[in-house]
């Protein structure tokens, strides 16, 4: 009767074992689906260029001259806004943002 047992306690933990594995591959095959649809969707695009467009716009923004180096006189306030300056700064935050975000999102293909 022991040896019933044992074998029967055997005979389980061999299916056990055989679950395991067969629900391993499966959830390879799952993440592999989800990986080739996700490198479908994106083209597999290559973020460098875009990357690069960025950061380029952006040190020219903080490049910018925006020194102010004409009288008062010589325009109507109306005319010149000084707030350009406060617009290129904001400006730069946001391509800051852009470039990281895509950093984030080219290092995780999941993210998406």
């Amino acid at each position: 009767m022991d040896k019933i047992k044992n074998q029967l306690a055997g005979v389980a933990a061999l299916l056990g074992v055989i679950a395991a594995i067969g629900g391993g591959f499966v959830k390879y095959g799952e993440i592999t689906t989800k990986l080739d649809a996700l490198e479908s969707a994106s083209g597999g695009k290559d973020w460098s260029a875009d990357i690069a467009v960025l950061e380029e716009k952006v040190s020219a923004l903080e490049n910018a001259d925006t020194s102010h180096t004409h009288e008062v006189a010589d325009h109507k306030h109306e005319e010149h806004s000084h707030t350009s300056t406060l617009i290129n700064k904001k400006e730069i935050e946001l391509l800051k943002v852009q470039i990281e975000e895509i950093k984030v999102s080219t290092k995780n293909p999941l993210l998406n």
